[in-house]
């Protein structure tokens, strides 16, 4: 008598570890792009710094690009959510609005490693065309077109005095790039260091008076 069994199916090439997390493994590489740089980083350190291989970094990002686009998204998705939430829902004026998300960049960059993720993307992305198209089209477009639609509505408001809402848009994010290269280059051997806080407040008054309308009372 014959008897037929069942075909057995192949075997997964691999089973994924209950204590290994992508998230986990987007964490140690957001902590080692920030400090290393892109060039610098090796994918053994960051599956280290998670508690794991260098193979099960893999399992999950195929290379070294992979894994530091997914750290960016995983970084700057959620401050690109809650700025799209914040515009959208905003019902008062574009004054206090602007001011609102400079706060909120400002204090999402304090609360995470994202300044040194934003020094590596102004030095070292030059050199990786792909890299540098990634971050523009996914983060810096998206991200300017909010801060336009904020601008131009103080301008149609009459908050804000008639100006290039393209270039007023890129103006007002230079602070926070200037603190982030400024963090991570420049604070631990200057022999006296900026005053960060004090300066990103500065910065807010400066640009806000710059922008007002002279029928709009600033004080500075």
């Amino acid at each position: 008598m014959n008897t037929r069994f069942p075909e057995r199916k192949p075997a997964p090439r691999w089973r994924r570890r209950k204590d290994t997390r992508p998230a986990e493994i987007l964490a140690a590489a957001l902590e080692i792009f920030g400090e290393r740089g892109y060039d610098a980083t090796r994918l053994e350190d960051v599956g280290r710094r998670a508690g794991c291989t260098k193979g099960t970094v893999f399992l999950y990002y195929e290379s070294k690009s992979e894994l530091f686009k997914a750290a960016v998204r995983e970084a700057m998705l959620p401050q690109l959510r809650e700025t799209e939430k914040l515009v959208d829902e905003h019902r008062g004026g574009a004054r206090e609005l602007l001011e609102s998300l400079l706060r909120m960049r400002w204090d999402h960059m304090e609360r995470t490693r994202l300044s040194g993720l934003v020094r590596l993307l102004l030095t070292e992305t030059g050199k990786y065309p792909e890299l540098a198209r990634f971050y523009n089209e996914e983060f810096i477009d998206k991200n300017q077109t909010l801060l336009r639609r904020v601008i131009q509505k103080g301008v149609d408001g009459g908050e804000f005095r008639a100006v290039d809402v393209a270039q007023a848009a890129r103006v007002v994010v230079s602070p926070l790039l200037f603190a982030a290269v400024w963090r991570h280059s420049f604070d631990q051997v200057v022999p006296a260091p900026v005053p960060l806080e004090l300066y990103f407040e500065t910065s807010i008054q400066i640009m806000l008076a710059g922008l007002a309308t002279s029928n709009v009372h600033q004080t500075v």
